[in-house]
């Protein structure tokens, strides 16, 4: 992967996150930081995503497109998962 590969990745990963910041967790604080989760989840669902399954779809700067973006939305949806499952319960609590 070339250096547009992982610009690409990190975009598609604060994009991610961005839109569901905005769009369902409209109602937090301005200090509640879900979006880290999603976007750190988002790369290494991406990176895992094409690392594992290349060989589908278009290929960008050495980035298997498809793979990267199915595990990106992957990826950062198992971590918010976990995230709200397990560790923002804890927080809440003290």
């Amino acid at each position: 992967m070339g250096i547009w590969a992982w610009f690409i990745l990190l975009a598609a990963a604060a994009a991610l996150a961005t839109a569901a910041q905005l769009t369902l967790f409209a109602d937090r604080k301005s200090s509640d930081y879900d979006w880290i989760y999603i976007a750190s989840g988002g790369v290494i669902g991406g990176f895992t995503g094409h690392a594992w399954y290349a060989g589908f779809g278009a290929v960008i700067d050495g980035l298997n497109v498809v793979p990267a973006l199915a595990g990106l939305f992957i990826g950062g949806a198992v971590v918010e998962i976990v995230y709200r499952s397990i560790l923002r319960p804890r927080q809440d609590m003290t």
